[in-house]
């Protein structure tokens, strides 16, 4: 009853987030492309366009970048090639994991 003010400051967050994390990608990594969420801070980035099969996209992502996201084949098939961050976060941490993934790919894939 008492949360409504601190609820519609946390979606601005998020939302901020997105925002960022759409620049970002636009910007810097536009071979991974943005799926538009509906109402969720899980984001689904389609990695298809580096040309990596599941496994070495997963190897890529936790050994190359540093990171743990979530692996879009656990999913289904229709996730093969994707991976899910979790944008509900401070806005320092995306950052760094956007940089550490667009270091990665430069490093190793451009």
């Amino acid at each position: 009853e008492e949360g409504k003010e601190w609820l519609e400051q946390l979606k601005k967050y998020i939302l901020g987030n997105l925002n960022y994390l759409k620049m970002y990608l636009k910007e810097n990594l536009p071979e991974v492309k943005l799926i538009e969420p509906e109402g969720t801070y899980l984001i689904w980035m389609d990695f298809s366009g580096l040309g990596l099969d599941d496994k070495t996209l997963e190897n890529f992502i936790v050994n190359r970048a540093g990171l743990w996201l979530d692996a879009g084949y656990i999913f289904g098939f229709e996730g093969k090639g994707f991976q899910r961050i979790n944008i509900a976060c401070p806005r320092k941490i995306l950052e760094k994991a956007l940089q550490q993934l667009k270091d990665a790919i430069i490093k190793e894939l451009r």
